[in-house]
């Protein structure tokens, strides 16, 4: 767990999400064990990438650091350790939303001044976002939500106030190689990650090529979470 501050703001971003290396042997996406640590990797980088271009205080977890037996226990601890930091209200995202922007995040953050939640639906019955406040952060009840199934969005609509929840726009999350390509259909055709993720998921890639070359984004040795409160 590590948590950084740039300054005095009362939200914080969870990044809640597994390293390559495990990530690779829950979701296998690419042909290759190689090609697919890579694609996680990249993943991983992109959404550290985004998070730090909303300049909000962010604080990552990895499969090594959580505490509890179902997977609603860890991420209910998890946002729990971000509110005893001091921070009123926290926003949970994953790794598998290739999407989502850094406007994403802070549209999220807007409408945690005005509501008690938000939720940004994915196509497959899950969330690739929640914000939550401190103040209706009800946690055995957070902790009892059906994670990793096509109930999330459902559940979590119904636990919250849905007239205090924002919504924002319905996104893709990506579990599968067919999830992958719809999503990168929405990005411009010149994005070099948008190249890369597509020749990851060819059958022959030169992995090396892409590990030494300067299609890269910038990544820290930081920790992840173990799965993310989204549909597997």
């Amino acid at each position: 767990m590590k948590f950084i501050k740039h300054h005095s703001s009362t939200t914080a971003i969870l990044l809640f999400a597994q390293s390559e290396k495990v990530q690779s042997i829950s979701k296998s996406i690419a042909c290759k064990k190689r090609q697919n640590q890579l694609l996680w990797k990249k993943m991983n980088e992109k959404v550290l990438k985004t998070i730090k271009k909303t300049n909000l205080p962010y604080s990552v977890f990895d499969e090594t650091s959580q505490i509890g037996n179902t997977f609603g226990e860890k991420i209910t601890d998890a946002i729990n350790k971000v509110f005893a930091q001091g921070y009123d209200k926290v926003i949970v995202i994953g790794n598998d939303c290739i999407e989502l922007q850094a406007d994403h995040l802070l549209l999220a953050n807007t409408n945690l001044q005005l509501n008690d939640s938000v939720l940004g639906a994915d196509f497959n019955g899950g969330a690739y976002l929640i914000g939550i406040s401190k103040r209706n952060f009800i946690a055995k009840q957070f902790a009892a939500i059906s994670w990793q199934t096509p109930c999330v969005f459902k559940e979590l609509k119904a636990l919250f106030n849905e007239k205090n929840t924002g919504l924002l726009p319905v996104l893709n999350d990506c579990n599968c190689a067919f999830d992958f390509k719809k999503a990168i259909c929405k990005l411009s055709f010149s994005d070099g990650f948008k190249n890369l993720i597509l020749s990851l998921l060819q059958k022959k890639t030169n992995v090396n090529h892409y590990e030494n070359s300067q299609v890269s984004y910038e990544y820290k040795s930081l920790n992840f979470n173990k799965g993310s409160p989204f549909l597997l």
